[in-house]
């Protein structure tokens, strides 16, 4: 026995769109203006109204000052955590915290030292590998720096060198 001859079409569509709207299911429209919020019940700052690139000249500061703002709380919120023996929870604060602080080389630590707690080997191992070839990498930036800034003087005391040497009469 078919369905198409029980129900005509035009009851189908509505009877389906009544379904979507009342089930948690409900179309993306329908949730598009809702402001997310967060997991302990904070709601993140609304968009600016004038689109993405009105952000910098809004209240709110530029993009990279908010996400600061948002990882500090997440760093916050982790530390709480932990403190209260929620290693999952902890994890996933700085999880979420590391993703807007890439180069926080002791945010790295703190998952590799949970995932650890956590009895994760493989995925401590890789965070504590990152974490030291993090350090590793800011120990080259600095020797570079400093390389650079004494470029110049390195540059005049090589040709110095080779003055002195051919005024004292060493080949």
């Amino acid at each position: 026995m078919s369905i198409r001859p029980l129900l005509p079409t035009r009851y189908v569509a509505p009877a389906i769109a009544a379904a979507l709207a009342a089930s948690a299911c409900a179309p993306y429209p329908q949730r598009i203006h809702e402001q997310p919020m967060l997991e302990n019940g904070a709601r993140l700052p609304a968009p600016p109204a004038g689109g993405p690139g009105a952000a910098s000249a809004t209240a709110l500061g530029s993009p990279d000052a908010q996400a600061r703002r948002l990882a500090d709380q997440l760093l916050t919120e982790g530390t709480d955590l932990l403190a209260a023996n929620d290693l999952d929870g902890a994890l996933n604060r700085f999880d979420r915290a590391s993703v807007l602080r890439p180069d926080d080389r002791e945010l790295q630590f703190r998952i590799a030292r949970l995932l650890d707690l956590q009895l994760r080997p493989k995925e401590a191992l890789m965070r504590y590998q990152r974490f030291l070839a993090g350090l590793e990498m800011d120990k080259i930036r600095v020797q570079g720096d400093a390389s650079a800034k004494m470029a110049e003087a390195i540059a005049l005391a090589q040709q110095r060198i080779v003055v002195l040497e051919k005024q004292s009469g060493k080949p």
